[in-house]
């Protein structure tokens, strides 16, 4: 078989997927009549032959792909064509970034794992099990060198796992075992203390969020716990009911306050010349096309950029429609230290009824915002954490100033719908002649 073979096999495969009439003979039936109109109990077994055989045909796919991008970086063809990798070879040819990067990876490594390059081939196991496979046995090298019988070992015994979840969980056994049985003078730094064996992986989806793996050392992994654990306890609702976000959003969450207060400090080591702060990139032209865009992330909504805009270290680039920088910001922008501390004496903490996080985990918020003529000013602002902070941005809620200079809030409610109760600052105590005051 060659590359004509498999065209061939593709355009058949085309065109008994194209769409045509139901022929009166059950004979004249092809592929798109039988997943497009399939009978009942009639059908049952053909589309089971059909499945199993579609996800034979994927395994070797895969592996095809895998094997073809390995020989063509053998055969230096992506420096020909002026790409630094295989990886942009097939992201060129239309495979998604992350696919890309795990063909690459699978193939590289197929000729160190000959059995489980043999279970491909007769497509008996997928993409993303070989790559679980072949991380599992570099991350066992890694803790304890293997000669080529411990590699063959290995290899089948975790070939004997169900899922690319399983191998994984079985690799780190095997390597705590193997570890174990070493002399303590080749092993002077145990596994777990290792920070030599710390990794992060930081991978933008198709959707443009990121994706995180950490594998850290005992003690940056406890580090990382007792920063996370005071920003990860439950906030109640402004009614006293329980704060609805998953220990895992508020992980995240926590994650993301961590992040806002390195970046707000002057220590921080230095990135390209100056200090690392995010870029918001504004063009100075609407239109249709136009749209706000971080440094790294990309495209962002407006409520998104207003919510970074409102009180982050960053730089605002304005640029025009061909993307020549019109402005690079004003620093007015931001609130100074002595507004600041203003704020948290009025507010002492998240102003959000029902929160009072401290001061140091806030933000300053424009109650008008600075695109539409707000001032920098303590009449003008209210410390809010980031998630009331992006409650206001995202949720629906909002907020302003009182007769008495303290923030007010309003909670979200449909156009037409009577205005809700408002709902005073958490730390308000100055005496008022509102209804809905203390």
């Amino acid at each position: 078989m060659d590359a004509t073979d498999v065209n061939c096999f593709v355009d058949a495969l085309i065109d008994d997927l194209a769409p045509a009439e139901m022929p009166a003979d059950d004979a004249q039936r092809t592929l798109f009549h039988l997943l497009e109109c399939p009978r009942p109990m009639i059908d049952d077994d053909a589309l089971l032959a059909v499945l199993a055989g579609a996800v034979t045909v994927r395994n070797l796919a895969d592996h095809v792909i895998a094997s073809a991008v390995a020989a063509a970086e053998r055969a230096g063809i992506p420096a020909r064509r002026h790409l630094k990798t295989g990886t942009d070879l097939l992201s060129l040819l239309g495979m998604a970034p992350g696919a890309a990067v795990r063909a690459v990876r699978v193939g590289r490594a197929a000729h160190l794992l000959p059995a489980m390059t043999t279970a491909q081939r007769l497509g008996g196991i997928g993409i993303e099990f070989a790559d679980a496979v072949g991380k599992g046995v570099t991350h066992i090298n890694a803790r304890t060198e293997l000669s080529e019988d411990d590699r063959a070992s290995v290899v089948t015994k975790l070939m004997t796992q169900t899922t690319p979840a399983e191998v994984g969980k079985k690799a780190r056994a095997i390597a705590i075992d193997r570890t174990a049985d070493l002399p303590p003078q080749e092993r002077a730094v145990p596994v777990a203390e290792d920070a030599d064996l710390n990794t992060m992986t930081l991978v933008l989806d198709e959707e443009g969020r990121y994706e995180a793996t950490l594998n850290l050392d005992v003690g940056t992994g406890e580090g990382l716990c007792a920063a996370l654990d005071p920003l990860c306890r439950p906030v109640p609702l402004p009614d006293g009911s329980p704060d609805p976000r998953s220990i895992d959003k508020r992980r995240g969450d926590a994650v993301g306050q961590i992040l806002r207060t390195y970046l707000s400090q002057s220590t921080r080591p230095m990135s390209g010349g100056v200090l690392p702060h995010v870029t918001l990139i504004r063009p100075g032209q609407r239109g249709e096309e136009a749209v706000d865009s971080l440094g790294f992330g990309g495209p962002v909504s407006a409520a998104t950029a207003d919510l970074i805009a409102c009180d982050s270290t960053l730089t605002n680039v304005i640029v025009d429609f061909s993307g020549v920088p019109l402005d690079v910001g004003r620093a007015e922008r931001l609130f100074t230290l002595a507004i600041r501390k203003a704020l948290g004496v009025r507010d002492g903490g998240c102003a959000h009824p029902g929160c009072g996080r401290p001061v140091s985990w806030c933000d300053a918020h424009h109650i008008q915002p600075w695109s539409d003529g707000g001032s920098t000013s303590l009449d003008n602002g209210v410390l809010l954490c980031r998630l009331h902070h992006s409650l206001i941005h995202h949720g629906g809620w909002q907020v302003y100033l009182g007769r008495d200079r303290h923030p007010w809030f309003i909670p979200p409610h449909k156009p037409g719908e009577p205005e809700p109760e408002h709902l005073r600052s958490h730390a308000r105590r100055t005496m008022t002649d509102l209804s809905a005051a203390a």
